[in-house]
Protein backbone atom coordinates (compact mmCIF):
# COMPACT_ATOMS: atom_id res chain seq x y z
CA UNK A 1 0.00 0.00 0.00
CA UNK A 2 3.09 2.50 0.22
CA UNK A 3 3.88 2.35 -3.15
CA UNK A 4 0.22 2.46 -3.83
CA UNK A 5 0.38 5.91 -2.00
CA UNK A 6 3.92 7.17 -3.48
CA UNK A 7 2.42 6.21 -6.82
CA UNK A 8 -0.72 8.52 -5.81
CA UNK A 9 1.31 10.90 -4.67
CA UNK A 10 3.79 11.28 -7.02
CA UNK A 11 0.84 11.09 -10.29
CA UNK A 12 -1.00 14.05 -7.88
CA UNK A 13 3.07 15.88 -8.04
CA UNK A 14 3.34 16.06 -11.24
CA UNK A 15 -0.29 16.45 -12.17
CA UNK A 16 -0.16 19.54 -9.94
CA UNK A 17 3.17 20.24 -11.84
CA UNK A 18 1.66 20.17 -15.31
CA UNK A 19 -0.96 22.38 -14.00
CA UNK A 20 1.57 24.42 -12.59
CA UNK A 21 3.61 24.64 -16.10
CA UNK A 22 0.28 25.20 -17.64
CA UNK A 23 -0.77 28.11 -15.65
CA UNK A 24 2.44 29.45 -16.11
CA UNK A 25 2.86 29.41 -19.66
CA UNK A 26 -0.83 30.78 -19.46
CA UNK A 27 -0.03 33.97 -17.81
CA UNK A 28 3.16 33.97 -19.48
CA UNK A 29 1.46 34.44 -22.71
CA UNK A 30 -1.29 36.70 -21.22
CA UNK A 31 1.41 38.85 -19.70
CA UNK A 32 2.86 38.72 -23.41
CA UNK A 33 -0.12 39.55 -24.88
CA UNK A 34 -0.77 42.35 -22.71
CA UNK A 35 3.02 43.76 -23.49
CA UNK A 36 2.34 43.22 -27.37
CA UNK A 37 -0.64 45.10 -27.14
CA UNK A 38 0.41 47.94 -25.14
CA UNK A 39 3.71 48.25 -26.88
CA UNK A 40 1.51 48.60 -30.46
CA UNK A 41 -0.94 50.98 -28.81
CA UNK A 42 1.94 53.20 -27.79
CA UNK A 43 3.44 53.27 -31.09
CA UNK A 44 0.22 54.04 -32.88
CA UNK A 45 -0.23 57.33 -30.19
CA UNK A 46 3.43 57.87 -31.14
CA UNK A 47 2.82 57.80 -34.91
CA UNK A 48 -1.02 59.76 -34.28
CA UNK A 49 0.62 62.16 -32.11
CA UNK A 50 3.78 63.00 -34.59
CA UNK A 51 1.21 63.48 -37.46
CA UNK A 52 -0.85 65.51 -35.57
CA UNK A 53 3.12 67.78 -34.55
CA UNK A 54 3.74 67.86 -38.47
CA UNK A 55 0.29 69.12 -39.60
CA UNK A 56 0.53 71.80 -37.20
CA UNK A 57 3.65 72.49 -38.32
CA UNK A 58 2.51 72.42 -41.55
CA UNK A 59 -0.45 74.53 -40.50
CA UNK A 60 1.97 77.10 -38.90
CA UNK A 61 4.12 77.58 -42.06
CA UNK A 62 0.98 77.97 -44.49
CA UNK A 63 -0.41 80.41 -41.92
CA UNK A 64 3.57 82.06 -41.31
CA UNK A 65 3.76 82.47 -45.10
CA UNK A 66 0.22 83.79 -46.18
CA UNK A 67 1.07 86.03 -43.58
CA UNK A 68 4.26 87.17 -45.26
CA UNK A 69 2.41 87.50 -48.55
CA UNK A 70 -0.26 89.93 -46.95
CA UNK A 71 2.48 91.94 -45.74
CA UNK A 72 4.56 92.06 -49.02
CA UNK A 73 1.27 92.88 -50.76
CA UNK A 74 0.39 95.66 -48.28
CA UNK A 75 4.36 96.93 -48.80
CA UNK A 76 3.90 96.70 -52.84
CA UNK A 77 0.55 98.89 -52.36
CA UNK A 78 2.57 101.41 -49.97
CA UNK A 79 5.13 101.57 -52.89
CA UNK A 80 2.58 102.17 -55.70
CA UNK A 81 0.53 104.60 -53.66
CA UNK A 82 3.96 106.34 -52.79
CA UNK A 83 4.76 107.24 -56.90
CA UNK A 84 0.84 107.63 -57.42
CA UNK A 85 0.82 110.39 -55.07
CA UNK A 86 3.81 111.71 -56.13
CA UNK A 87 2.84 111.82 -59.52
CA UNK A 88 -0.03 113.87 -58.24
CA UNK A 89 1.43 116.25 -56.77
CA UNK A 90 4.06 116.86 -59.90
CA UNK A 91 0.90 117.23 -62.01
CA UNK A 92 -1.08 119.84 -59.39
CA UNK A 93 2.26 121.89 -59.40
CA UNK A 94 2.46 122.13 -62.72
CA UNK A 95 -0.83 123.14 -62.99
CA UNK A 96 -0.09 125.68 -60.47
CA UNK A 97 2.73 126.70 -61.93
CA UNK A 98 1.11 126.85 -65.46
CA UNK A 99 -2.26 128.39 -63.88
CA UNK A 100 0.28 131.50 -62.21
CA UNK A 101 1.70 131.94 -65.27
CA UNK A 102 -0.92 132.30 -67.32
CA UNK A 103 -2.54 134.38 -64.93
CA UNK A 104 0.65 136.91 -65.35
CA UNK A 105 0.46 136.82 -68.86
CA UNK A 106 -3.48 137.92 -68.67
CA UNK A 107 -2.25 140.37 -66.20
CA UNK A 108 -0.01 142.03 -68.49
CA UNK A 109 -2.39 141.93 -71.62
CA UNK A 110 -4.87 143.71 -69.03
CA UNK A 111 -2.19 146.45 -68.77
CA UNK A 112 -2.06 146.99 -72.10
CA UNK A 113 -5.53 147.87 -72.63
CA UNK A 114 -7.05 150.68 -74.34
CA UNK A 115 -10.97 150.54 -73.93
CA UNK A 116 -13.70 148.96 -72.00
CA UNK A 117 -14.37 146.87 -74.96
CA UNK A 118 -11.46 145.34 -75.22
CA UNK A 119 -11.44 144.77 -71.56
CA UNK A 120 -14.19 142.84 -71.52
CA UNK A 121 -13.46 140.90 -74.73
CA UNK A 122 -10.24 139.85 -72.65
CA UNK A 123 -12.20 139.23 -69.50
CA UNK A 124 -14.38 136.57 -71.24
CA UNK A 125 -11.57 135.40 -73.02
CA UNK A 126 -9.41 134.60 -70.07
CA UNK A 127 -12.55 133.07 -68.42
CA UNK A 128 -12.95 130.81 -71.23
CA UNK A 129 -9.67 129.96 -71.49
CA UNK A 130 -9.32 129.54 -67.63
CA UNK A 131 -12.43 127.24 -67.21
CA UNK A 132 -10.96 124.89 -70.09
CA UNK A 133 -7.91 124.76 -68.14
CA UNK A 134 -9.22 123.58 -65.05
CA UNK A 135 -11.99 121.20 -66.59
CA UNK A 136 -8.89 119.71 -68.41
CA UNK A 137 -6.43 119.18 -65.52
CA UNK A 138 -9.64 118.18 -62.68
CA UNK A 139 -10.32 115.51 -65.55
CA UNK A 140 -6.60 114.42 -65.79
CA UNK A 141 -5.91 114.77 -62.01
CA UNK A 142 -9.52 112.83 -61.42
CA UNK A 143 -8.23 109.75 -63.69
CA UNK A 144 -4.78 109.90 -62.48
CA UNK A 145 -6.53 109.32 -58.96
CA UNK A 146 -8.36 106.61 -59.84
CA UNK A 147 -5.52 104.59 -61.85
CA UNK A 148 -3.47 105.13 -58.47
CA UNK A 149 -6.02 104.15 -56.57
CA UNK A 150 -6.81 101.01 -58.75
CA UNK A 151 -3.10 100.63 -58.90
CA UNK A 152 -2.52 100.79 -54.96
CA UNK A 153 -5.61 98.38 -54.10
CA UNK A 154 -4.70 95.34 -56.54
CA UNK A 155 -1.83 93.62 -54.37
CA UNK A 156 -4.14 93.85 -51.43
CA UNK A 157 -7.17 92.98 -53.87
CA UNK A 158 -4.94 89.81 -55.10
CA UNK A 159 -4.48 88.86 -51.18
CA UNK A 160 -8.19 88.94 -50.44
CA UNK A 161 -8.90 86.64 -53.11
CA UNK A 162 -6.39 84.72 -52.33
CA UNK A 163 -7.36 84.50 -48.67
CA UNK A 164 -11.39 83.85 -49.81
CA UNK A 165 -10.20 81.17 -52.49
CA UNK A 166 -7.80 79.53 -49.32
CA UNK A 167 -10.77 79.49 -46.70
CA UNK A 168 -13.55 78.89 -49.27
CA UNK A 169 -11.88 75.83 -50.73
CA UNK A 170 -11.88 73.53 -47.76
CA UNK A 171 -15.46 73.94 -47.86
CA UNK A 172 -16.57 73.57 -51.04
CA UNK A 173 -14.58 70.37 -52.22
Amino acid sequence: MAKTTNKAADAATATMENMAAASKETIETFVQAGNDAAAQGYEKAFAFGQEQADAATKSYEQVAAFGKENVDAVVAAGAVATKGVEALNAEMMDFAKGFMADQMAVFNKFMTVKSPNEMIELQNEMAKTSFDAVVARSTKIGEMTAKVANETFAPVNARANAAMESFAKPFVS
